[in-house]
C-alpha cells in the first residue's frame, strides 16, 4: 500500500499518474499495488524523481498474505479477490 501527502498539485499528479499505471486508487491519496521487486524498485525511482524530499511525504507499507487476508471493507467497494501476489 502506497500513501502520500504532497502539497504541490502539478507533483501531486504526477506521483499520481505513476501510481495508477501500477495499482489501483482506493482512497484519494492511497494505492494498493501488486508488485514484483523489480517493480517495486521501478516505481520508487520513479516517484523519487518527483517529490520534493523536504516537503512531500510517500509511505509505502508492505502487507504480507496473512495480513491481506484480514482486511475488513466497510461501505461500498469490495477487496480484490485475486490471491497469490505481493502487495505494497
Amino acid at each position: 500500500m502506497v500513501t502520500y501527502d504532497i502539497a504541490d498539485d502539478r507533483r501531486r499528479q504526477l506521483v499520481a499518474r505513476a501510481l495508477a499505471g501500477y495499482g489501483e486508487r482506493v482512497q484519494y491519496s492511497v494505492f494498493e499495488c501488486r508488485l514484483d521487486e523489480r517493480e517495486l524498485m521501478q516505481l520508487r525511482r520513479r516517484i523519487a524523481a518527483v517529490v520534493d524530499a523536504e516537503g512531500d511525504r510517500i509511505r509505502w507499507y508492505p502487507l504480507c498474505r496473512p495480513c491481506h487476508g484480514r482486511i475488513v471493507q466497510q461501505g461500498n467497494g469490495g477487496l480484490p479477490a485475486d490471491e497469490g501476489f505481493y502487495l505494497v
